[in-house]
């Protein structure tokens, strides 16, 4: 794997790792401010740290769990970089039966100040 990709699989198993573990602060912290997340199907545009968290209590809240981001592919343009991979996740239902669920994603990262790499643009389908 080259750097880059590196960097973002490691942001992709920050990500999973604090979904799966409820921890709505560690997933904002992984966007940059003003950071747009555009969610299925067709949802409305979340910006800002309020929205996002709201957005990821959400889906906690509705009982997603598992979800895992898996990378198809990683392009970095100076301090700029795109992914586009895959989303899975799953629910319980009434009837105690796991249903799951995935699509594509894309995600588009700038590199900050600091030299880490963040999320400014997140959709999935």
């Amino acid at each position: 794997m080259t750097t880059i990709q590196n960097e973002i699989q490691a942001i992709n198993t920050k990500f999973d790792q604090a979904f799966n573990a409820k921890q709505v602060d560690n997933i904002v912290a992984l966007y940059a401010e003003g950071a747009v997340v555009m969610p299925a199907p067709a949802g409305t545009p979340v910006t800002g740290v309020p929205g996002l968290k709201d957005l990821f209590e959400g889906l906690i809240k509705a009982g997603v769990i598992e979800h895992q981001l898996t990378m198809i592919d990683v392009v970095e343009d100076g301090n700029l970089a795109y992914q586009i991979g895959n989303w899975a996740g799953a629910m319980v239902g009434e009837d105690g039966v796991k249903q799951m669920f995935g699509g594509n994603v894309q995600l588009v990262y700038r590199k900050q100040a600091d030299g880490q790499w963040k999320a400014v643009t997140h959709i999935w389908n």
